[in-house]
């Protein structure tokens, strides 16, 4: 069976389907950090107080214009085709088309201004975030972690999950300790008891970064863990 790589431009009439949950989850991952409430026992604040901020940075929102809505819908709806007719395709997604969903798709606009994806390169998908963090156990204050992050995407049995592998705080050093107990934790992964990743979550193979691009790639996955 031949693969197809999907990366020009299509017209689209109408919003995708439900199909098309999967890529839009995906970018849910990157506005759904919660409140760090698990680190607040890692770190003193003294420490937080080294790498985060008083207010959140202000995070850009694209402006699409009509041309980049539809490229970024036909990607999108051009994988749920692929899962539904079990077609081995490759279709790619650059920052920009990452970007223009969570600016347009309704279901992520509680992220907007929350995270912006700078670029995606070999090491992994980099995004600006501004996240809320909680000073510790008895000051109920909060700070922010105002970084840039770096993720890995990889796909599972039941879901995909984003590794956490990098993060940059605009002012001062985060603790290599505290970016590897964040992995370790598997915090960014879509909800596996989500219907829509249940009926597509089987033929989805691979999600991953290649050059400039997040390439989501359909056909049968083996030997994946949980």
């Amino acid at each position: 069976m031949s693969i197809e790589e999907e990366s020009n431009p299509q017209e689209l009439r109408s919003s995708p389907g439900c199909g098309c949950i999967i890529l839009i989850s995906i970018i849910v991952v990157f506005g759904g950090l919660i409140v760090l409430y698990t680190f607040v026992g890692l770190y003193q604040t003294r420490k937080i107080d080294d790498f985060t901020q008083d207010a959140p940075m202000k995070i850009l929102v694209d402006q699409p214009d009509e041309a980049a809505v539809s490229t970024a819908l036909a990607k999108l709806k051009r994988i749920e085709e692929a899962v539904e007719e079990k077609e081995v395709i490759r279709v790619l997604f650059s920052p920009s088309d990452l970007n223009t969903l969570i600016a347009t798709q309704e279901m992520l606009e509680d992220f907007r201004g929350q995270t912006y994806i700078t670029r995606v390169s070999p090491q992994g998908i980099v995004a600006d975030m501004a996240q809320p963090m909680r000073k510790g156990i008895i000051d109920s204050g909060s700070r922010y972690l105002n970084a840039t992050f770096v993720l890995l995407p990889e796909v599972r049995t039941r879901t995909v999950a984003f590794k956490v592998v990098d993060i940059r705080s605009v002012e001062g050093e985060v603790p290599s300790e505290f970016v590897s107990n964040y992995a370790l934790l598997d915090f960014f992964q879509l909800d596996p008891e989500n219907e829509q990743i249940q009926k597509h979550i089987g033929y989805i193979a691979s999600v991953y970064t290649e050059g400039d691009s997040l390439v989501v790639e359909t056909g049968i996955k083996l030997g994946l863990e949980e």
